[in-house]
């Protein structure tokens, strides 16, 4: 029974990584998808990345303005979150802050370094969209991320802490 420990170690191995190396595309599995489709945590070069999909539309332009539209929004989401998440650190335990919706266009646009990383076409036309934060922005898009997270929660704020400490926390950020 001992000889055939190292036996089903080795084909527990091989099962792993053939089950980690196939992905298919969500819509189809006639053809493999890029690894970032089924698991966005091995991509590497970028941070708070998210990815969007359109299925058929009448233009394959509009198509992937669509999806990378969903994509940025989706980045923006998450640098929102990890903003919020910061700042929570730095104020009182019972202090709940409110995260700035992410669809808003105008704030996706201060959030000027976020950037489409791949594009992956299924068989079906369905495209996907990657989008992420390179490292040399990420600091700059962080600070954006906290300041746009304080703006919507400054009434909150200077009512629970007072002006002055909400003007330290915005210049400290």
């Amino acid at each position: 029974m001992r000889h055939l420990l190292p036996l089903s170690a080795v084909l527990f191995c091989l099962f792993a990584v053939s089950a980690q190396a196939e992905c298919a595309f969500p819509d189809s599995d006639r053809r493999e998808a890029p690894e970032w489709l089924c698991s966005l945590d091995n991509y590497e070069g970028a941070d708070f990345l998210a990815y969007g999909d359109k299925s058929r539309l009448p233009s394959i332009s509009l198509q992937n303005r669509l999806a990378g539209k969903d994509a940025m929004i989706a980045v923006v989401g998450n640098l929102l979150a990890y903003a919020k998440a910061e700042l929570a650190t730095q104020l009182p335990t019972e202090t709940e802050l409110v995260l700035p919706a992410a669809e808003d266009l105008s704030r996706v646009a201060k959030f000027k370094g976020v950037k489409i990383l791949e594009k992956a076409a299924s068989p079906q036309r369905h495209l996907y969209v990657l989008a992420g934060v390179k490292p040399e922005v990420r600091d700059a898009l962080i600070a954006v991320a906290k300041k746009e997270v304080l703006n919507a929660n400054k009434k909150r704020l200077v009512a629970q802490i007072g002006k002055d400490e909400w003007l330290k926390l915005l210049a400290a950020n």
